[in-house]
């Protein structure tokens, strides 16, 4: 019946929506994808009670002085990926070898001590690409995807038993996704007094659920303490340098300062009122500035070079070469620095306290943009676009 793949249309839609986003971010049907996409986080972020799911959990845009995410995000993250996706594939031939030679149920190797190995290389790679694109929306697809692929492995495993009755006994003496079965010691130790197992089960899932987005929000607040920031209070300001090198460099509050106070500058800012603002000072070689603004692009479609392809499949699959990981982050002690002042808003509430613009529901919007030497003397000035690239969404502030 169709309802039984049904736990399947769930998890590939959910494995669909974590991969696109970040894939579809060097391919040319970018402009595409992000004229469906764009409208629907637009909406999110009109209610305070959604407009979280848009915010990040982890540094993408900037450089933390945390060796742990600096480990996660291009070490772990990247190999987590490739191991993930290159498991999957050998466990997928083996399992069609046998359906191609008719040898049935595939019990070797791997198989020997795990159920649904496949399930679980979808998993780690999952987790690699959520580390590489870390959107609160995406960690709860992927929380979704882990649920529908434990539904999946379970209607998968009634259908073998009735094709053959001797699955049972694999199921019996075999472990599910994790030798030890770990997971469901832990469902046996908080929800073993719930007598039917299926709302053990769902307990155990929702449990799961919300300790691990509270593990998300947990992650943020750690990044959000080890990006390199100063506070401008009387400007509504807070200043952050995208790499801590340079923050350690120079005074980027004195330098921020004195982009503030240039005529036009100060001008662009009292046509906004009392808003607090972000100031981003990126290196003259950032590779990622449309992150920020829309720079000398004006039609969502960043250009699509072999350089960007190769960037990406160097960086998910590190045994393909040397990993290139901090190059579209710029290099820190250039001669000359971008600075991008934001305003920064919430939800119906464009006069927020300076407090507040680390909010999860707190989105930018360009308003100024300059190039300047570490003296903070204005060299050129730029139009931001008053939005990112890939339009008014929101984007990472660290």
């Amino acid at each position: 019946m169709e309802w039984k793949r049904f736990p399947r249309w769930i998890a590939t839609a959910f494995s669909t929506l974590i991969m696109i986003e970040v894939l579809i971010m060097v391919s040319p049907f970018a402009a595409y994808w992000y004229s469906f996409y764009s409208p629907t986080l637009q909406d999110l972020h009109r209610s305070r009670w959604t407009a979280w799911l848009e915010s990040f959990f982890l540094p993408h845009a900037a450089i933390s002085n945390s060796a742990f995410l600096e480990t996660l995000r291009w070490t772990i993250g990247p190999y987590m990926f490739s191991l993930g996706i290159l498991g999957f594939l050998a466990f997928a031939g083996q399992i069609y070898s046998s359906k191609l030679r008719k040898k049935g149920v595939v019990q070797g190797g791997v198989y020997r001590y795990i159920r649904h190995p496949q399930y679980l290389c979808l998993a780690i790679a999952g987790f690699g690409l959520i580390t590489h694109w870390p959107r609160m929306i995406i960690l709860v697809f992927y929380l979704l995807m882990l649920i529908a692929y434990y539904l999946l492995a379970r209607s998968e495993e009634r259908r073998m038993m009735s094709a053959y009755p001797s699955y049972a006994d694999y199921v019996r003496n075999t472990f599910m996704f994790l030798p030890g079965s770990p997971g469901k010691h832990l469902r046996n130790l908080m929800f073993g007094w719930v007598r039917k197992p299926a709302l053990s089960i769902a307990l155990c899932c929702v449990t799961g659920f919300a300790v691990s987005l509270g593990g998300g929000f947990a992650l943020r607040e750690y990044t959000i303490r080890h990006v390199a920031r100063a506070p401008l209070p009387q400007e509504r300001v807070l200043a952050v340098a995208i790499w801590p090198q340079d923050a350690s460099r120079a005074d980027i509050a004195g330098i921020t300062q004195n982009v503030l106070r240039d005529p036009e500058i100060a001008s662009q800012m009292q046509k906004e009122g009392q808003a607090s603002y972000f100031a981003h000072l990126l290196p003259g070689d950032y590779g990622m500035v449309n992150m920020f603004a829309n720079v000398n692009q004006r039609t969502m479609t960043p250009e699509f070079t072999a350089a960007r392809f190769q960037y990406l499949i160097r960086y998910l699959f590190p045994f393909v070469g040397e990993n290139p990981r901090y190059r579209p982050m710029g290099h820190p002690g250039q001669d000359q620095i971008k600075l991008i002042l934001s305003r920064v808003d919430k939800p119906t509430d464009n006069q927020i306290p300076l407090d507040a613009v680390w909010d999860a529901n707190a989105k930018m919007t360009p308003v100024a943009m300059v190039d300047l030497d570490w003296n903070g003397k204005i060299l050129k000035r730029g139009d931001p676009g008053r939005r990112s690239v890939w339009g008014p969404i929101t984007m990472p502030v660290f």
